[in-house]
């Protein structure tokens, strides 16, 4: 099946397995044809860690059980993120898409120009920080991380809006990201952060961006993967 259009997703608030599960179910049936590029736009429902694909914290899974702290472990690479107070959104796209660069750095700075146009709009002056930070008055406020599938993009990334709080000092080792609220002293809710972010995303793609829906296809895979993988230990902490 060929798509001729863009899909911007806009899911509310899921936890961190489910989340991590629809970007996966995206990838593998965009490897299939069967999705639209997509680019979604999520929110998390409450504090969680999300990990890279090869981060090394099965030591430390006694101490986040303990402290009952929230972890799931993501498909891309990179360092632990902390969400809650943030706006999360992942790119799906075939790698053959001439609209994207096709090597890792340029396809990054492509992305993350979308994100800092979407600021932009908001009344807020970033800066694209390589390879994969977007910088506000010279503090890190968004990251991103990749992984690549049977010819498929996956980006993640995340633009910290508030402070996330949690109830004990950090286990896992991350980046801070500071805050567009601590920086600007105003609040910039979800629903105004993803509308300038798709606006931005479509301006900086040079794409077409037509409001959907996970397809119910979608749906079923996301649903077998956060109950046969993402909600699994084995999986969170295999590393």
């Amino acid at each position: 099946m060929l798509f001729a259009e863009w899909r911007l997703v806009l899911t509310g608030p899921a936890d961190g397995y489910v989340n991590m599960a629809i970007d996966e179910a995206t990838l593998t049936l965009a490897a299939e044809h069967r999705v639209p590029p997509t680019v979604r736009i999520y929110s998390w429902d409450g504090p969680w860690y999300s990990v890279g694909y090869l981060q090394q914290i099965s030591a430390m899974r006694s101490d986040l059980s303990h402290k009952d702290l929230k972890c799931v472990r993501r498909l891309t690479g990179g360092g632990t993120c902390l969400h809650g107070g943030d706006l999360s959104y992942s790119v799906v796209v075939s790698l053959s898409d001439t609209l994207l660069p096709g090597d890792v750095i340029s396809s990054y700075e492509r992305i993350s120009s979308g994100v800092i146009e979407g600021l932009r709009l908001l009344g807020i002056d970033s800066r694209y920080a390589p390879p994969v930070h977007v910088d506000l008055d010279n503090h890190a406020i968004a990251t991103a991380a990749q992984a690549r599938r049977q010819g498929i993009l996956l980006h993640q990334g995340t633009i910290a809006l508030t402070p996330c709080m949690v109830t004990c000092s950090d286990v896992l080792p991350r980046q801070r990201l500071s805050t567009i609220s601590e920086i600007v002293g105003g609040v910039v809710d979800f629903e105004a952060g993803a509308r300038a972010l798709g606006m931005g995303l479509m301006r900086a793609l040079g794409v077409d961006l037509s409001p959907g829906v996970l397809f119910a296809r979608e749906k079923r895979l996301a649903r077998q993967l956060w109950r046969e993988k993402y909600m699994l230990p084995e999986w969170t902490f295999a590393r």
